[in-house]
């Protein structure tokens, strides 16, 4: 196993950075609407929906996907034959737990991106924040001018993992000036880089 992994939430943040580039400098964690495009060496999706849709695929005849047994699969042979299980479930969003499966395997070195918790602050509603991820307007998703999701239970989720994997060394990778939770600021073990720094440490481009 490398020592190093990258694992993916889809907040936008991470538009451009390709899972094959990141693929020859550690292993992939990825998550949900990924499997439309990209092969990451482990997809983790833990709503049914997305389940129900990447079945539609022959993704996880060929792909590793981990997930939490629903009985809604007993009626879909393809992902009982195929589809990996946590055991035990977590109930965690997708992105946590894909970072919770990276750092059980023992990587030393762990870079979240597109763990972006936060939504687009809405110009015409200064309360309000606005749908952030790269699938919006999608099926399964939300639709662009929808209010963003509540990062609460994300940010404590990640927060667990920083907890109780003292010895990774974390880092998150985050456009300039992005939004940072106060939470996850104190973690000594979780440190902040920005995409220009990242792209450079890797031999990283950005692609459209």
């Amino acid at each position: 196993m490398s020592d190093i992994a990258f694992v993916l939430g889809n907040g936008e943040s991470r538009k451009g950075i390709q899972i094959e580039d990141l693929k020859k400098h550690g292993k992939v964690y990825a998550c949900n609407a990924v499997y439309r495009t990209d092969r990451p060496d482990f997809l983790v999706a833990v709503d049914p929906k997305m389940m129900l849709e990447i079945a539609e695929s022959d993704y996880m005849m060929k792909n590793q996907v981990w997930s939490n047994f629903n009985n809604q699969y007993n009626k879909v042979q393809r992902i009982l034959d195929h589809v990996k299980w946590f055991q035990p479930s977590l109930g965690w969003s997708s992105g946590p737990t894909a970072l919770r499966m990276a750092c059980e395997r023992k990587h030393k070195e762990i870079y979240l991106l597109g763990f972006d918790y936060q939504g687009h602050r809405d110009a015409k509603m200064t309360n309000r924040n606005k749908f952030n991820n790269l699938y919006k307007d999608t099926r399964n998703y939300k639709k662009s001018q929808d209010e963003g999701t509540f990062y609460g239970n994300w940010m404590n989720q990640t927060k667990r993992c920083l907890q109780d994997f003292k010895d990774i060394n974390f880092t998150r990778v985050i456009p300039k000036d992005w939004f940072s939770p106060k939470d996850l600021t104190w973690n000594k073990n979780l440190t902040t880089t920005l995409i220009p720094e990242f792209l450079a440490k890797f031999n990283l481009e950005i692609k459209t």
